[in-house]
């Protein structure tokens, strides 16, 4: 259809002219954005992470020294836990044994057919982002895709260290986190799964986890 004519139909759908033109807005750094977006004070990445995810669903923790045995047991304790996968991230390091100390059932995790059996996905995260709350999650360092995917409840350790202010402080300097390059996958994750593009009905855990713990790790 050419332009003119299908600016036509829209001034008639609308029942109001349509410009023809439009200014270009202005540029604005991605930070300053995010920044004013969240309206929340970013000098304490953690408090201002905590805030966001909490917001959207996710359960925080601050995790101290030898407090994280205290914070799975409270993920197994919540959602009856009984079978767990566990990624190689080294935040995740030693979790297997914990879990199996409390009766969890540690699957190996060759695929996602382990993942998929399992109610709980323990993985470590390479950073977050305090301005929206978000993790993130890369395939090479964790040994695979599907502990943080397929699992209903996916538990994330997150070194308070390893977050950043926004996303723009991640994509900015890749070679900082992928110093050998991107890996095949890397997951933003921001909160709980859920949908809404069926009916606008909101549901939580269509497309992976319906249940979202983070540890913040103070290590």
């Amino acid at each position: 259809m050419e332009r003119e004519a299908f600016i036509a139909r829209l001034r008639e759908q609308l029942g109001r002219a349509v410009p023809v033109r439009l200014s270009a807005h202005g540029h604005e750094p991605g930070d300053l954005q995010a920044v004013a977006r969240f309206r929340r004070p970013l000098g304490d990445p953690a408090a201002a992470f905590t805030a966001e995810a909490e917001a959207l669903g996710a359960r925080v923790q601050r995790v101290g020294p030898g407090g994280r045995s205290a914070f799975l047991e409270g993920v197994v304790r919540e959602h009856g836990v009984s079978r767990a996968v566990v990624s190689r991230d080294p935040e995740a390091a030693d979790t297997a044994r914990l879990l199996g100390e409390m009766g969890v059932e540690v699957l190996p995790w060759d695929g996602p057919a382990a993942a998929a059996a399992a109610d709980l996905g323990v993985t470590g995260a390479l950073c977050g982002f305090a301005a929206t709350g978000s993790v993130v999650v890369a395939s090479d360092r964790a040994g695979g895709r599907t502990a943080s995917l397929l699992p209903p409840v996916h538990a994330v350790l997150l070194r308070v260290s390893s977050l950043v202010a926004t996303p723009g402080d991640f994509w900015r300097d890749p070679a900082r986190f992928f110093p050998g390059g991107l890996p095949s996958q890397v997951v933003v994750i921001t909160g709980p799964s859920r949908t809404a593009d069926i009916e606008v009905v909101l549901v939580r855990g269509v497309h992976g986890p319906g249940h979202l713990w983070v540890g913040l790790l103070d290590e």
